[in-house]
């Protein structure tokens, strides 16, 4: 059987409103997904060596379309938060040149009538205004968008977690100085730059 590109893959958790609390394992390593294949070291000791190997290996023919994948989701879903840690994000992670993802944060919302309060969500009050947030991460950020929303609907909190965003602190840092306000809020492996080492800017392009 032969299937044209793009497939598109829609997805629509939590529908029938039962959406029970499920537990968030603890991950295999204390980096994130999306540096699993940032160096050999971390490969191994998240024990993806393998993987990142056959995703170096491989790059994905620029004429076939990549696989599109649509989520309609709610941000306080629990089922929708365990499918976008557990298999969305770390797929995208490995197989992003051959993925298109397209978030949805609507779910099972539903319009109203009135002009106080245009929209009711199936988890209450709260996930109307995560939702709300993630909307907007989604239109403000584009392609960065997933890695962001990934961070909130993995913490305990996710609307807590959508605060350090911004801060007029961190305005001001980045006015003064965006190269050290950058090293000091990355959570992964630094690079060398961050701790004093010399690097030549490359100015060929210029």
């Amino acid at each position: 059987m032969k299937l044209s590109a793009p497939l598109a893959l829609l997805f629509l958790l939590c529908a029938d409103g039962s959406g029970s609390a499920v537990s968030h394992p603890k991950p295999p390593c204390r980096y994130p997904p999306s540096q699993w294949c940032r160096s050999l070291e971390i490969a191994i000791e998240c024990k993806v060596q393998k993987q990142c190997m056959e995703v170096n290996a491989t790059r994905p023919n620029q004429a076939v379309p990549p696989v599109s994948v649509t989520l309609y989701y709610e941000s306080l879903c629990p089922a929708c938060r365990v499918f976008i840690t557990q298999q969305l994000f770390p797929t995208w992670t490995m197989l992003q040149d051959i993925m298109a993802v397209t978030l949805v944060p609507y779910g099972n919302a539903k319009e109203l009538p009135s002009p106080n309060s245009p929209f009711t969500c199936q988890h209450g009050e709260p996930e109307c205004r995560g939702n709300l947030i993630e909307a907007c991460i989604i239109h403000l950020t584009r392609h960065s968008s997933l890695q962001i929303i990934y961070c909130m609907e993995s913490a305990a909190d996710v609307l807590n977690a959508a605060k350090p965003e911004y801060s007029e602190e961190n305005e001001d840092k980045a006015m003064s100085s965006l190269f050290n306000l950058v090293c000091q809020l990355y959570k992964g492996v630094k690079p060398p730059a961050c701790s004093g080492v010399p690097v030549r800017l490359d100015r060929s392009f210029c």
